[in-house]
């Protein structure tokens, strides 16, 4: 009997657990841009770094250089940012 009311108290905690957002399984990261648009120019971000995480990460979901991002085509997005 004392292992079913643990195994009870166990389940439920866990509910609490996943209805509160205690945990997320497999909860995907944050994406840094939508690369299906809105269209995205470079004045659109505040640094280099961002505008580099979004070329990187249209360009690993297949999406390339979805924006124009690089014009000059060596791999570095918004070189004129800060």
């Amino acid at each position: 009997m004392k292992k079913w009311r643990l195994f009870s108290v166990g389940l439920l905690l866990l509910g609490i657990a996943l209805a509160s957002g205690c945990f997320k399984p497999n909860s995907p990261p944050t994406a840094p841009c939508n690369c299906s648009g809105p269209d995205l120019n470079c004045s659109d971000f505040s640094t280099q770094a961002a505008a580099q995480r979004c070329y990187n990460y249209c360009k690993s979901e297949g999406y390339g250089d979805v924006f124009e991002l690089d014009r000059d085509k060596d791999g570095i997005a918004c070189e004129s940012l800060p």
